[in-house]
C-alpha cells in the first residue's frame, strides 16, 4: 500500500497542475462592428443624459458618436473598438455669425485614418473635410435636437493617405458658407 502512495501523489499533483493550465479563448474585437448596447460615457462624468446622435461604419471601422453635458460644459465622444475620443468644453456651438463651432481632428487611428469632428447650425446641408491632394471627403450630419440643442454634429473620416487641412460648411445652394483651417 505504501508503494502506490508516492505514485497516488504524484497523480494528485498533475491533476492539479493540469487544472491550473486552462485553456481560455481570447476573443479578437471586430473593428468593424458598430458599438451597441446603451450609450454611456467613457471619457467624463456626465451631469445629464447621455444622447447617441448616430452610429455607423467607415473604412470597415464601426463607430459610436454620443453627446452629454458634464461640469466641462458639453462633450462629444466618439467610440469605436480602436478608440475612444472624447471633447469637453463650453463652447460647442457656433459663435453668432458663424456657421462651424467647435471642430477638429483627432489623432490618427492605427490604421492612418484620421477622424475629424464638429459642430455646425441648422442650415447646413453638407460638410466636406478637405485635404488639399486628395480632395473633399464627405462628413456624416447628425442634428442634436435628441440633446436640446440647436445644431448639427458632423464626423468624417480622411483616408490613411491623406491629411485634413480644412472644413467646410455648405448651404442648400452649394453655397461654402464657412471655410475653418485645422490646426
Amino acid at each position: 500500500m505504501l508503494r502506490h502512495l508516492p505514485a497516488v501523489a504524484v497523480g494528485a499533483i498533475l491533476l492539479v497542475a493540469l487544472a491550473a493550465c486552462t485553456v481560455t479563448r481570447v476573443e479578437e474585437t471586430d473593428p468593424a462592428a458598430i458599438p451597441s448596447g446603451e450609450p454611456v460615457a467613457q471619457g467624463g462624468e456626465p451631469t445629464g443624459p447621455v444622447t447617441l446622435l448616430g452610429s455607423g461604419q467607415a473604412f470597415e471601422l464601426g463607430w459610436r458618436y454620443i453627446l452629454y453635458e458634464s461640469a466641462d460644459g458639453w462633450c462629444t465622444e466618439l467610440q469605436m473598438t480602436e478608440r475612444t475620443s472624447t471633447s469637453c468644453g463650453p463652447d460647442l456651438l457656433p459663435p453668432e455669425g458663424d456657421s462651424i463651432g467647435s471642430a477638429g481632428a483627432l489623432e490618427p487611428l492605427e490604421s492612418g485614418i484620421t477622424p475629424v469632428e464638429g459642430v455646425v447650425t441648422n442650415d447646413i446641408v453638407s460638410v466636406w473635410i478637405i485635404d488639399e491632394e486628395r480632395g473633399r471627403i464627405p462628413a456624416t450630419l447628425m442634428p442634436l435636437d435628441d440633446a436640446g440643442l440647436e445644431g448639427q454634429a458632423f464626423l468624417g473620416f480622411m483616408p490613411a493617405d491623406g491629411t485634413p487641412t480644412h472644413i467646410q460648411a455648405l448651404a442648400m445652394s452649394g453655397e461654402i458658407l464657412q471655410t475653418y483651417e485645422l490646426p
